[in-house]
């Protein structure tokens, strides 16, 4: 029964490819190039052209917070549509520069109904104090609440230490957010 399976799977990928690809549902999630589709008019951010994670390479979204005192900053991404019920793979990629005095970095799902009224927010977190100039990935498995209809994805950071004078700042790249399209029961 188990091979009957495989071939079967196999065989509507092969002739259902669109069924098979999965697409970023983030109008630009790479920085190759820019930063076009995020914003937050409490925060600076620039496009960094020689430095991202090494997933897809060059290019990263670099990101200015104001507030020194233990404060959560970040850019949100254009809304995206979404489906009810269904489950969303999501990703994304930060670097804290040991001149920063950012700590972590966290992403936010936040879930809208078809009013575009806040229904809640998801969030995947990273330990405070992670190492400096290195990429640290986060990713999760997060599913659309039944009535949500569109969505946006916040990538923050945060400041752990209060008192500063030197504003906090950090990178982010390859931001991912795809819904998923294969759906496996009954496989022994």
């Amino acid at each position: 029964m188990k091979k009957i399976s495989w071939v079967i799977f196999i065989t509507v990928f092969l002739f259902k490819p669109e069924l098979s690809t999965a697409q970023n549902l983030l109008a630009n999630g790479s920085f190759n190039a820019d930063i076009s589709g995020w914003t937050n008019p409490f925060v600076t951010s620039e496009w960094v052209s020689d430095d991202g994670a090494p997933i897809s390479g060059n290019g990263s979204m670099r990101v200015t917070g104001s507030n020194n005192n233990n404060s959560v900053f970040g850019m949100n991404s254009d809304s995206f549509s979404v489906q009810g019920g269904y489950w969303y793979l999501t990703a994304g990629s930060f670097k804290t520069p040991a001149i920063s005095v950012s700590e972590r970095g966290l992403y936010f799902i936040e879930w809208y109904d078809s009013s575009d009224v806040f229904i809640i927010r998801d969030s995947i977190d990273s330990d405070y104090g992670v190492d400096d100039d290195v990429w640290h990935d986060l990713d999760g498995y997060l599913q659309a609440p039944m009535n949500a209809t569109s969505a946006v994805m916040r990538l923050m950071l945060q400041n752990g230490i209060p008192g500063q004078l030197d504003p906090p700042f950090g990178l982010w790249d390859d931001a991912v957010v795809m819904q998923e399209t294969i759906f496996v029961t009954g496989f022994d």
